[in-house]
This record gives structure tokens, sequence and C-alpha cells, in this order.
């Protein structure tokens, strides 16, 4: 298999630089993947689709095509200029690693998932010495378990030898290792949220404010649940590793898009998870701005349209900071 080589950020039309060197982000609230240049003293944000309909781009143009990779790569970086390479996650290569750690407990939990479903096929039962904690394959008290579970999926699955079947084995396990990087970067910023926000006690919140932070709360649990889902999914997939194992190719390419959304997910909730860990206990603006934050970021993505635009009311209107096109 090629090695992917990510494309370089080019764009021909001569638009693209009328007014300097452009710099390419998501818009703040709505995050709409746009082009920000200066203009007359003020931040320009201009959407690229809306550019692409100005500059008469087709979709299937190289500057067209440009835009919509564009617009997937800002799903990774923080912003683009014209010149940069897009992020490899564009071909499906992460651009991160994950810890030891996170390996380790991706080994251990794919480890006993084989130990389960081989020895469920089996009819036997099985017992780890120590318990399943990380690591616990590679203790000599184990280490006879897990080649049972090995030879027994080998001869299940009609493997050539024990090596095909290992091999099968440490493709899943570098790609779960990712997912279980994830979910412990993303619950790390849930337990702030719950504890910060959805417990909070609402006895101190002025009445006028209340309804505002129970809409937060609500549109944060959605999210939440949203990511425990996604979590939930890939627990109920192992419970089939074998199947897994017999199609590792299809597994290993599930297993990246889940990667890729929730790599999505911990970046666009970073800096709510930062807002509420850096939270005060108790309520004044400076809290009161964070949970208006929230409310811009939970709402467009957790909220029906229509409930969304006639749920403003409650947060103070500032004079803003850019002009949108």
């Amino acid at each position: 298999m090629s090695q992917y080589t990510p494309p370089v950020c080019h764009l021909s039309h001569p638009g693209f630089r009328m007014f300097g060197d452009p710099v390419f982000r998501l818009s703040e609230g709505a995050a709409v993947p746009s082009m920000v240049i200066k203009l007359d003293g003020q931040t320009a944000v201009l959407p690229l689709r809306s550019l692409a309909r100005e500059f008469g781009l087709a979709e299937d143009s190289p500057d067209g095509q440009m835009l919509r990779q564009i617009e997937q790569a800002l799903d990774y970086v923080v912003a683009i200029k014209i010149g940069d390479t897009l992020p490899p996650e564009l071909g499906g290569v992460a651009s991160w690693e994950p810890t030891d750690h996170d390996r380790r407990v991706a080994s251990s939990l794919m480890w006993h998932s084989l130990v389960r479903c081989v020895f469920a096929r089996m009819g036997r039962e099985y017992s780890i010495q120590g318990g399943a904690k990380p690591g616990w394959e590679t203790d000599p008290a184990n280490q006879g378990l897990a080649r049972e579970a090995i030879d027994g999926a080998m001869h299940i699955l009609g493997f050539k030898d024990e090596s095909e079947a290992r091999s099968k084995l440490a493709e899943i396990i570098a790609q779960l290792a990712y997912i279980e990087a994830l979910r412990r970067m993303l619950n790390r910023g849930i337990a702030w949220v719950t504890e910060k926000l959805i417990h909070r006690s609402a006895h101190d919140v002025a009445p006028t404010r209340a309804e505002t932070l129970k809409q937060v709360r609500i549109l944060a649990r959605r999210g939440i649940e949203e990511i425990n889902r996604r979590f939930d999914e890939v627990d109920a997939a192992m419970d089939d590793v074998l199947g897994m194992m017999e199609d590792a190719e299809v597994a290993v390419a599930d297993l990246k898009r889940r990667r890729d959304w929730l790599y999505r997910t911990n970046r666009a909730w970073t800096p709510m998870f930062t807002d509420w860990a850096n939270a005060p206990n108790h309520v004044d603006e400076f809290l009161w701005k964070i949970v208006e934050r929230s409310y811009q970021f939970l709402a467009p993505r957790y909220m029906p349209y229509k409930e969304w635009s006639l749920s403003l009311t409650g947060f103070k209107t500032s004079a803003p900071q850019m002009q949108v096109w």
C-alpha cells in the first residue's frame, strides 16, 4: 500500500489573494468554514461556499475540490494558509499518537474480549489471575490463557498459523488505542462539565437566568449522551472480536472512522471543557460568560434550528468583533 501524501493548500483564482494572504478557519458561533481577511481595518469572514459561488467555481474544478478539502481539514486544525500542508486525517492517517498507557489499555481490552469469545465458543470457563487490569495478558500467570485464546481463534477462523491471528489482532489493537486515548481525554472534559454545569445547584441563579441555565444543561446532556453512545458502539463491536479479526480490513476502517469522529468532537469541545474546568463555584459575571459561550457552542449542534433561533433571550448582546459577509 502506497503511503499517503497530504496535499498542499493551493488556490489559483486571483480573488483569494485580492486582499492579501487569507486565513481559512471556522467562523465563531456557527462554525462555518470561512476565509478571513482584513478589509478597511476590520476582520471580514467570508463563507467558503459563498466565495465559490461568487467566483464561479465548479465543485469538480481544482479550486472547488481544494475548497472542499479545506472544509474537511478545518475539522482537524484551527487554521490553514495557502501553502500549508493539509492534515493527514484527510487520507485516513492520524496526525497524533496515543500514549503507551492507551496502547496497553487497548491491548488488554482486546485480549480480554478474545478470551471471552473463544472460551464461550468452546463452552469453557476461564479465570484471569489478578483481574483484567491493563497488562494482564503479559503476566506469566496469564500467558497460557492468552495462548489458548489465540490458538482457538486461529482454528475457528481458519488462519494458516498463529502469527496471522496475532497480526490481525495487532492491527485492531493499534486503532483501538486511539479510541481509548480519546475516551480518556473526553471523559476528563465531560467530568468537568458534569460537575460544574449539569450538577451545579441553581439556588443562587437569578430567576431571569435560571431558564437559560436549564437549557444549557439540557443541551450539554444531549451532547454528552451522543459521545457516550459512540463509545458504547465501539464496546459493543468488541463483543464480536472474532468477526473483527475475520475481516480486519473492514474493522480497522470502521475504527478509523470512529477515531476521526471522536477526534473532531474532542477538538470542538475542548474550549468548553477548559471553560468549565476553570469555572468558579459561585455565580458571577465570569461564570455567566462561560454559560453564554457554552450555549453558543451547544445550540447549533444539539438544538433544533427553530428552537435555537428563538432562544437567544437571556444573553447580553455585545458589539460584533468581526464583519461577516
